[in-house]
């Protein structure tokens, strides 16, 4: 059964590909930015109570709804790109607390190398009988030069997983 949260989700992320062709094109100067994109298999995180894979051991569901935001010229040297990312939860029937707070990364890749990442929190509250939650973060900037190596280089984002998280996300669990 799709719920209003899951609907509005899922409206936000046909959205964001919208919201992300500003950095390509308008008037003014050519801009070489980077990519801003949420990596597939960072985009869900689902925690349980003991190994079960069992619904009813879900302790919190979340997902990175999407990313939002434009690039734009930093003087004659270089152009800054700021977004926002969506996130949703959904509490877990194991969930003994009313509040998570979890991590999710942004990093700057260029093809298979991490050129630089940051960690942060995100927090889903689910006090008063909530069972879903949403967050958005605050604008997130990041400067690069106006050259053409930016423009092969991307932002990611997603969940910092464990690597018992990860291999769950990758269906080899272990």
């Amino acid at each position: 059964m799709e719920t209003e949260l899951t609907r509005i989700a899922r409206l936000a992320a046909l959205f964001v590909p919208l919201a992300l062709a500003a950095c390509a094109g308008g008037s003014g100067p050519k801009l070489d930015c980077p990519q801003v994109a949420v990596l597939q298999q960072a985009s869900r995180l689902v925690r349980s109570a003991g190994p079960s894979d069992e619904v009813a051991a879900r302790i919190i569901d979340a997902r990175v709804t999407g990313v939002a935001g434009k690039c734009t010229a930093r003087g004659h040297h270089g152009e800054r790109v700021v977004f926002r990312i969506g996130f949703a939860a959904t509490k877990g029937l194991a969930a003994r607390q009313d509040d998570f707070t979890l991590p999710y990364f942004v990093a700057i890749t260029e093809g298979d190398s991490i050129i630089a990442k940051q960690v942060y929190p995100v927090r889903f509250d689910f006090r008063n009988g909530a069972t879903q939650a949403v967050a958005t973060t605050k604008p997130i900037r990041l400067d690069f030069p106006n050259a053409p190596r930016s423009a092969a280089q991307q932002v990611l984002v997603g969940f910092q997983m464990t690597p018992s998280e990860l291999g769950q996300a990758r269906g080899t669990a272990r």
